[in-house]
C-alpha cells in the first residue's frame, strides 16, 4: 500500500513539530530556540494582475526548496512506524512518501491492511495531516492464479474518507511495479521515454559531432537505464531486450552507423556494457556475461 498525505509539506503544525523536536529527539535549549526562530515571524503574499495582497502569518508548513524542510518533516511523522509495529507489517519511509507491505494468507487477504490504514489515518488526524484516500494506492502482489481466486470485494480497503481500490500497476520512486512483477510495465516506459529522448538528440548530432553526442546520449538517457536497474535482475531475456534495442540504437546514433550495422564493435568503443551486465555490475559489481 502506498500512501498519499493531500499537502504533507504544508499542513506540518509548527507547535506540534517543536514538541515532537523535544520531546522524542531530545532538541532543547540553544538547538530548540533555534528552530523556534526559523519557523516563526514568516508570512506570504500573493499577487494577481499586479495587485499584491497583504501579508499572511505562515503558522504552518515547512519549506521543501530547502535542506532542512525535508528533515523537518520526517522527524515530525518518524513516529508513524509505531502504527506499522503495531500491526506488525513491514514499511518503507522516504520523506512524505510512505508504504508498507505484508504478505497475507487468501482467507484473510485484507483484515490486516485495513486494521493498519484504519490507525494510519487517525494518527494522520493526530498530527493534522490527511491520508487521501483517491491518491492511495494499493496493489496486490502474486501469481496469476493466485490473484484469480481473490474476489475483487474482498481486495478493496474502506476509509471514512473513501474506498481504496486495487490496482494493477503503480508508481514507487520512479518505478513501475505490477500485480505479477513482470516489470514489463516498467520496462516499456523506460524504453518508450529513452527513444523520445533519443529521437530529440538525433537532430543535434550532426551539429555538435560524436564526443559530445556521447556525452549527451550518457548524461540525458543511459542515466535511466540504470536507474534501479538492479530491479531488472533475473528478468527473462525477452524483457529486457526492448531497453538493449534502445541501447543499440543510442550507439548507432552515437557512431553515426546505418541501421543495419553490427553494433558490437562501436559498444566496444563507446566502453558501454550490454543492458544484462549493467544490470549484473549494479547488483554485484561484477560483469555478468
Amino acid at each position: 500500500m502506498l500512501l498519499d498525505l493531500s499537502s504533507a509539506f504544508d499542513t506540518v503544525d509548527h507547535a506540534t513539530l517543536l514538541s515532537v523536536l523535544r520531546t522524542r529527539f531530545g532538541v532543547d535549549g540553544a538547538a530548540l530556540t533555534w528552530f523556534e526562530s526559523n519557523l516563526s515571524d514568516r508570512f506570504q503574499t500573493f499577487q494577481v494582475s499586479g495587485a499584491m495582497s497583504v501579508p499572511v502569518a505562515v503558522d504552518c508548513s515547512v519549506p521543501q526548496g530547502s535542506v532542512l524542510g525535508p528533515v523537518k518533516f520526517i522527524s515530525y511523522t518518524e513516529d508513524v512506524i509505531s502504527v506499522f509495529k503495531k500491526h506488525g507489517v513491514r514499511h518503507h519511509l522516504y520523506a512524505d512518501d510512505k508504504q508498507f507491505y505484508v504478505d497475507v494468507p487468501i482467507s484473510n487477504i485484507a483484515t490486516t491492511l485495513q486494521d493498519c490504514v484504519s490507525d494510519v489515518s487517525g494518527w494522520c488526524s493526530s498530527r493534522r495531516l490527511q491520508l487521501n484516500s483517491e491518491k492511495t494506492e494499493l496493489i496486490w502482489f502474486g501469481t496469476r492464479q493466485s490473484l484469480q481466486k481473490v474476489n475483487d470485494d474482498n481486495l478493496a480497503l474502506q476509509l471514512e474518507s473513501g474506498c481504496i481500490e486495487p490496482v494493477s500497476v503503480v508508481r514507487d520512486l520512479g518505478v513501475l511495479l505490477d500485480s505479477e512483477l513482470t516489470m514489463k510495465h516498467h520496462v516499456s516506459k523506460v524504453a518508450s521515454t529513452c527513444f523520445y529522448q533519443l529521437r530529440r538528440l538525433r537532430q543535434l548530432r550532426r551539429l555538435v559531432g560524436k564526443h559530445v553526442t556521447a556525452q549527451l546520449v550518457s548524461a540525458l538517457i543511459l542515466s535511466r537505464l540504470d536507474y534501479c536497474n538492479a530491479l531488472l535482475a533475473g528478468l527473462p531475456c525477452s524483457t529486457i531486450q526492448h531497453l538493449q534495442r534502445f541501447e543499440n540504437a543510442a550507439a548507432r546514433l552515437v557512431c553515426d552507423l546505418r541501421p543495419h550495422d553490427h553494433v558490437t564493435p562501436a559498444l566496444k568503443q563507446l566502453h558501454w556494457l550490454p543492458i544484462k551486465s549493467r544490470i549484473a555490475y549494479k547488483c554485484n559489481g561484477q560483469v555478468g556475461m
